[in-house]
This record gives C-alpha cells, structure tokens and sequence, in this order.
C-alpha cells in the first residue's frame, strides 16, 4: 500500500489536527521510524493551512499529463511489527 511520507516537523503540524470538518490527520510511524499519511488524507485536505501538502506538479510526458505531489513523498508501508504476545 503507497502512504506519504512527511516530515517530522510536519507530523509536528498536523498530528491530531482537523484537515476539513470532523476529519482529523493521525500520521503513523512505519518500520523505517517514518512518518506517513494516507491518500485520503491528502486528497481530503480543504482546510488552507495544510494545503501545501497536496501541491500537485504536473508535466507532459509522451502527451499525457502526469502529476506527482510535491511536499510529501509516496513510499510503500511496512509496518511495524507487532509487539509480542503477553505470557505470564
């Protein structure tokens, strides 16, 4: 699964924060300590001050158009593991 990864200044930003009404940024950490949002996130972003992490940049390439986003940037998630069963 592709998430976006952001900075932790980012993450500073936007943790726990409303991106539009009643939804609300819950970046996580993958297993490389990342911090990472996920497409519905970004692309559910209307409020303005989180507006620069959907800037889109768009070229021509072979007559197609193609954009990629500029202040985030798409990895592939790997998880953390999980923590180990508790045994008594």
């Amino acid at each position: 699964m592709t998430v976006y990864k952001i900075t932790t200044e980012d993450y500073n930003k936007i943790h726990g924060q409303a991106y539009a009404p009643d939804c609300y940024f819950n970046p996580i950490q993958d297993i490389n300590d990342n911090w990472v949002i996920s497409i519905e996130e970004l692309n559910g972003i209307v409020f303005p001050e989180f507006l620069y992490l959907s800037e889109q940049q768009c070229e021509e390439v072979d007559g197609e158009q193609v954009c990629h986003y500029v202040n985030v940037e798409p990895i592939e998630y790997q998880p953390k593991p999980a923590p180990p069963f508790p045994t008594k």
